[in-house]
């Protein structure tokens, strides 16, 4: 009696618990409380790989590498990105063959395309290349792998908690702005960066776990790394308001500066794969480039916090800092190119700084009585850069505004941004993150319902029912086959292989049969459409959609991929209307699943 007394107790006290944490912003909390936490450990425990992998090629660990590698020898400056590419090869050939590095245009491709979704190995293999990467010589940044992996973090908690497709965009998002808040020590530019990339949308139902997730993450930074920014950046001052037009131009250069950075990756993989270097050697091979570039600019190893910290500083030559610029773009590219790991937020930041910089001094020079100091121009070129390289401007502005505290130069932050992003926008109109999406057919600007329709094939909705005519069928012949049949849509075909010759509808037998002169000397082949549209069955939705509304009909063929171009079907233009119905609705849902709910 006394237990069964006690179990009633137990469940009326564990019954509003129950019902507590069942409803959904309950179970976003505790969730956001546990990625925070995860992510914020995660982000601080990949800076800390870097730093051993780092004091394993160099003999230090700290972000002081120009002055720290002016003590070694030039073989051990130019190997170190050789034995690290080596490792990465041999890596990448046996461990996880057919994988690569992975970064924040994968979570964004694993939101979109796979309900965001990752996989625990190819995710943490990409979190070792990218650490020994940045550990061994390669030119990249930290912030991508860490959004990366926080998101992989946040994905993986979803999955062991068997949590329903609509959470994830949520999770994911709150990984990525605890990893970018303890990566910066600059938690309302982590919580923006992910409504701004990952998210795409200022979505006020998802703002309270990202919230939480990006203070929990800077917390943790702050206990295990200490309460100071990325960089510690002088107080500047704008000495004239005239100064506003020349920092609009520097907009203006950062964009251009942007398009050619993000030309570069691609141009510099395109090369590469013409040397037609194998596999496992390509990382080697393009980390013997890196250490000879090393060698005389060792400026360009790792992520270059010391040398974009000295350009905001003012300490570097003219020379020095439009040399930089070209060197920097040089080997990110060949690090991207060969297979190496990275990010591209810290070299937007180095050849933002090193641009502003340079723009500071030559302004100085012209103006020297109206010019601020070229620390300052570095400062806004290094937001201006940044902003139209990630496509991420609100981000990059709350960056600069938590890097310095300072009102004015935040309003001169955002007159350069503005310009720089309005210009690659009007030109490219992609992040490059974006460009590496497309690269893999994945566009992040249609709709929900085609990109739905992209992954669905023309077999699925196809009609295995039609009516196969032999070229040699007369026009009686075809009046006999109306007369027997519902059908409206006839195929040519050749009588004994069934190969596709052509389509022929029914308006073109009418007008052979009872047009204005009747022409009975017809035949099927005759009255064929001449360069009919084909399908094949693999032909995806989105494509068949172009194609049908380009060539203006309502049905058409599916043949066979084989030489003998065979007839397996007929896709008809209602039934692709009825499954793009379908994936509006479902988009809609899914919309209301992930944001709203």
């Amino acid at each position: 009696m006394a237990v069964s007394e006690n179990s009633r107790t137990g469940e009326k006290i564990l019954s509003p618990i129950r019902t507590a944490t069942s409803s959904t912003p309950v179970k976003l909390i505790v969730c956001a409380i546990a990625i925070g936490l995860l992510a914020g450990y995660g982000a601080v425990g990949f800076r800390i790989a870097i730093a051993e992998i780092q004091r394993l090629f160099y003999g230090f660990n700290s972000h002081d590498v120009v002055s720290q590698v002016a003590d070694l020898p030039w073989w051990h400056i130019m190997g170190a990105p050789v034995v690290a590419g080596l490792i990465i090869g041999l890596f990448w050939k046996f461990i996880l063959p057919g994988h690569r590095a992975q970064g924040v245009a994968d979570v964004i491709e694993a939101v979109i395309v796979n309900r965001g979704k990752m996989k625990l190995i190819p995710g943490l293999g990409a979190v070792f290349v990218s650490a020994l990467t940045l550990g061994g010589g390669g030119s990249s940044g930290r912030e991508g792998p860490v959004v990366h992996f926080c998101a992989l973090i946040a994905s993986q908690l979803g999955q062991l908690m068997r949590l329903p497709s609509k959470y994830y965009l949520t999770l994911i998002a709150c990984g990525v702005s605890s990893g970018v808040a303890a990566s910066f020590n600059a938690p309302i530019a982590g919580m923006f960066f992910a409504l701004e990339v990952v998210v795409g949308s200022l979505a006020t139902q998802a703002f309270a776990p990202i919230v939480i997730a990006s203070v929990i993450g800077t917390v943790i930074s702050r206990i295990y790394v200490g309460d100071f920014p990325a960089f510690i950046i002088p107080r500047y001052e704008i000495v004239t308001l005239w100064e506003f037009p020349a920092i609009a131009l520097l907009g203006a250069v950062a964009a251009l500066v942007s398009l050619i950075f993000i030309w570069s990756i691609k141009f510099s993989e395109q090369t590469i794969d013409r040397f037609h270097i194998p596999e496992v050697l390509r990382p080697a091979a393009g980390g013997l480039v890196l250490g000879g570039i090393a060698v005389f600019f060792p400026h360009v190893i790792g992520v270059g916090y010391e040398a974009t910290d000295n350009a905001l500083k003012g300490n570097y030559t003219l020379l020095l800092l439009l040399t930089l610029i070209v060197v920097k773009t040089i080997a990110v590219g060949i690090t991207f190119g060969s297979r190496f790991g990275g990010g591209f937020f810290s070299p937007a930041l180095f050849i933002g700084a090193m641009t502003g910089g340079a723009f500071g001094l030559i302004a100085a020079t012209a103006f020297p009585q109206m010019a601020a100091s070229h620390g300052l121009y570095a400062i806004i070129g290094m937001s201006a850069v940044a902003a139209s390289v990630l496509g991420a401007p609100i981000s990059t502005i709350l960056i600069v505004f938590e890097l310095t505290g300072d009102y004015k130069i935040s309003i001169a932050v955002m007159v350069a941004v503005s310009v720089a992003t309005l210009i690659t926008k009007h030109l490219v109109g992609r992040s490059i993150w974006q460009t590496q999406l497309l690269n893999r057919n994945v566009d992040v600007n249609e709709s929900r319902a085609l990109r739905a329709l992209s992954f669905r094939q023309v077999r699925g909705i196809m009609d295995r029912e039609f009516i196969e005519v032999p070229k040699q069928t007369t026009m009686q012949e075809l009046r006999k086959i109306i007369s027997n049949t519902n059908h409206d849509k006839f195929v040519v075909v050749e009588p004994e292989t069934h190969e596709f010759i052509g389509r022929i509808d029914y308006s073109d037998i009418k007008t052979g049969l009872f047009g204005d002169e009747p022409r009975e000397n017809l035949t099927a082949l005759d009255l064929v459409h001449e360069g009919s549209p084909v399908l094949f069955p693999d032909t995806s939705l989105k494509s068949a959609v172009e194609i049908i509304e380009k060539a203006g009909i309502d049905h058409i063929p599916v043949i066979n991929r084989a030489v003998e171009r065979r007839l397996i079907g007929i896709l008809h233009h209602k039934d692709l209307l009825h499954a793009y119905n379908a994936a509006l609705l479902s988009a809609q849902d899914d919309t209301r699943d992930k944001v709203f709910r």
